[in-house]
C-alpha cells in the first residue's frame, strides 16, 4: 500500500535528569533530523519532494507546485515511554510504544544492514503488539486498513511460527485485548485490505482471524 513515514524507536528513560535528556539518543537524532532538512510538525517531521522530478521542495516552493504533484515525507520519532520533561526539552510530547521497551531492556531486535548502515528492526511479535494497540486506535479509515495489512503480512511472511508469535504477543499486549481488537474488523475492513494487497478477503480474514484462537 506503499508508506510516506518512517518511524524510528527510541528509549526514554522516565528517570533521566534534564541533562541527561538533552545528551540523549533521542536528542542528537531529533537535531540531525533538522539538520537535513527535515521540518517539525506537531510530534514529527516532514520533508516535500516532487513526485516525478524527486527534487526536495522548500516551503516557498512548495506553495507554487500543485498538491497533486507533492510527496510528504515524515520521520516519526517513536519512544517506549514519555518522559515527564519532553515536552520542555524538546518543544513537542512525542508518540509512546511501550511494547518498544523489549526492543531495548529484552533484545527483542535482529541486526541489518541496509543503505549503507546497520538498522536494529524490532522483532515480529513487538512489531504485532505495536499495530495492535495503534489499530484499536484509528480514527482514519486508511490507517486502519495500513495496519490491518501490516499485521497480516507479519502473520503471513514474517517466518515466525505462529504459537511462538502469539505467546511472544500476549506477554506484551493483555490476551483478552487481542480477540476484542480482531472481532472489531468489519467485513468492508477486510474487503479493503484484500483489494490494497491483491489477494482475497478470505484469506486475509483467515490470517487475522488466527489471533483470536
Amino acid at each position: 500500500m506503499g508508506s510516506k513515514d518512517i518511524d524510528l524507536g527510541f528509549r526514554m528513560d522516565p528517570s533521566w535528569t534534564g541533562a541527561e535528556l538533552r545528551d540523549s539518543v533521542f536528542a542528537r537524532t531529533i537535531a540531525r533530523i533538522e539538520q537535513v532538512g527535515f521540518k517539525p510538525l506537531s510530534f514529527r517531521f516532514v520533508k516535500r519532494f516532487h513526485k516525478e522530478t524527486r527534487a526536495e521542495l522548500s516551503k516557498e516552493q512548495a506553495r507554487k507546485v500543485n498538491q497533486s504533484f507533492i510527496f510528504d515525507m515524515y520521520v516519526d520519532p517513536i519512544v517506549d515511554v514519555v518522559h515527564p520533561r519532553a515536552k520542555q526539552v524538546f518543544g513537542f510530547v512525542p508518540v509512546d510504544e511501550p511494547p518498544l521497551s523489549q526492543v531495548f531492556t529484552g533484545k527483542r531486535f535482529v541486526i541489518r544492514e541496509e543503505f549503507g548502515a546497520k538498522l536494529m528492526p524490532p522483532r515480529p511479535a513487538v512489531l504485532l503488539a505495536t499495530k495492535l494497540n495503534s489499530v484499536s486506535n484509528r480514527d482514519k479509515e486508511h490507517k486502519r486498513i495500513k495496519d490491518m495489512a501490516d499485521i497480516y503480512g507479519l502473520l503471513w511472511y514474517s517466518g515466525a511460527e505462529l504459537g511462538d508469535l502469539r505467546s511472544k504477543l500476549f506477554a506484551m499486549v493483555a490476551e483478552e485485548k487481542v480477540p476484542s481488537v480482531v472481532s472489531s474488523f468489519t467485513e468492508e475492513d477486510y474487503s479493503a485490505v484484500a483489494r490494497n494487497l491483491g489477494t482475497e478477503k478470505a484469506e486475509v480474514s483467515s490470517v487475522l482471524s488466527e489471533l483470536k484462537v
